[in-house]
């Protein structure tokens, strides 16, 4: 892979990360570094990143995506109403149990889980 400034920087942002940035999050935060990236030079890169297994591009339902510097297998939570995500691990069992329900092999799943986190809760009983 070809390492440029721009990839760099946005390889960087993530990996010091622990929110799962969007692309438009990583954008914000990369411009005031470099002022002349575009929006789509991090689209561009992120996918590149992705599909090249050095990031994980996290697809959220009705929400942009979201990326992840663990590459490990592992799940998401979403946080409703702070809007925070969480990483998870389940036990290897759950991709049994698709095959069983299914009669596919499971190569690979994504999980992403909304609800409210304990922060959140916290906040409410409050």
């Amino acid at each position: 892979m070809i390492r440029t400034k721009q990839r760099e920087l946005i390889l960087n942002a993530i990996m010091e990360s622990n929110t799962h940035p969007t692309a438009d999050e990583l954008f914000q935060e990369i411009r005031i570094q470099l002022p002349t990236i575009s929006l789509a030079t991090v689209y561009r890169n992120l996918n590149m990143l992705s599909s090249d297994g050095i990031i994980k591009k996290i697809e959220m339902p009705d929400m942009p995506d979201r990326f992840d510097w663990r590459v490990t297998v592992h799940d998401h939570l979403y946080c409703e109403k702070c809007g925070r995500v969480f990483d998870f691990t389940l036990p290897e069992v759950l991709d049994k149990q698709i095959e069983e329900v299914s009669g596919m092999h499971v190569k690979q799943y994504s999980l992403v889980a909304k609800g409210i986190c304990s922060d959140c809760m916290k906040n409410e009983t409050n």
